[in-house]
């Protein structure tokens, strides 16, 4: 039982204890539990932008680039990383602008707003990365699948059709694993999030 339940079971049974609390109270609880939630769903986006771009940096990127290089991808690539940065920093500003929002509610409907704006927010983050993910990967299996480089590498007899289904195939197999890290991670923070809500809605 987390502090809020004790709080709720103690003021649903306060005619039987020395201390009173009011539904101002819960409010501040609620209150408070929803904004370190949102506060945490942003320190989360934050470090999964940096961890990823700090390894890339301390990582030997000689292969990376010999890779663009060989398949055309240099400029291609530049610009995802730009559609990348935007998404993300945009984000990581709206999930602070709901942080800063809850923070300041005063009033049950204002609060639930914000709670349901800011489970909107995270679904949207979570759709479009995966989204931006599933471009730059047909993208990147196009531009290698029809270079000469390529299928100089392969077999006379290959089917190159073939070839598609499995890396489609893998590569849907690795977004899943991503969503599913996604709905692991912001999914136990939505939880939370709809729990508060619940609670909320039946105070409005």
């Amino acid at each position: 039982m987390d502090h809020l339940d004790k709080l709720k079971n103690i003021w649903q049974n306060q005619s039987e204890s020395p201390i009173k609390f009011t539904e101002s109270d819960i409010y501040d609880m609620v209150q408070k539990k929803s904004s370190s939630i949102v506060k945490w769903i942003l320190i989360v986006s934050i470090l999964e932008f940096i961890l990823p771009n700090l390894f890339f940096l301390l990582s030997d990127r000689t292969k990376t680039k010999e890779f663009y290089t060989n398949y055309d991808l240099n400029n291609v690539m530049i610009f995802y990383f730009g559609i990348y940065l935007i998404i993300i920093i945009g984000f990581i500003y709206y999930f602070y602008k709901n942080y800063k929002s809850i923070s300041a509610d005063t009033t049950v409907k204002s609060l639930l707003h914000s709670i349901i704006k800011t489970r909107k927010t995270v679904k949207y983050y979570i759709y479009a990365n995966l989204t931006l993910a599933a471009i730059i990967g047909i993208h990147v299996f196009y531009k290698v699948f029809n270079s000469n480089l390529f299928i100089e590498k392969l077999p006379s007899d290959t089917n190159m059709f073939l070839v598609w289904v499995i890396a489609i195939v893998i590569f849907s197999f690795v977004l899943f694993l991503f969503w599913c890290v996604y709905k692991i991670i912001y999914g136990f923070f939505l939880r939370k999030l709809n729990k508060n809500y619940k609670e909320l809605r039946k105070k409005e």
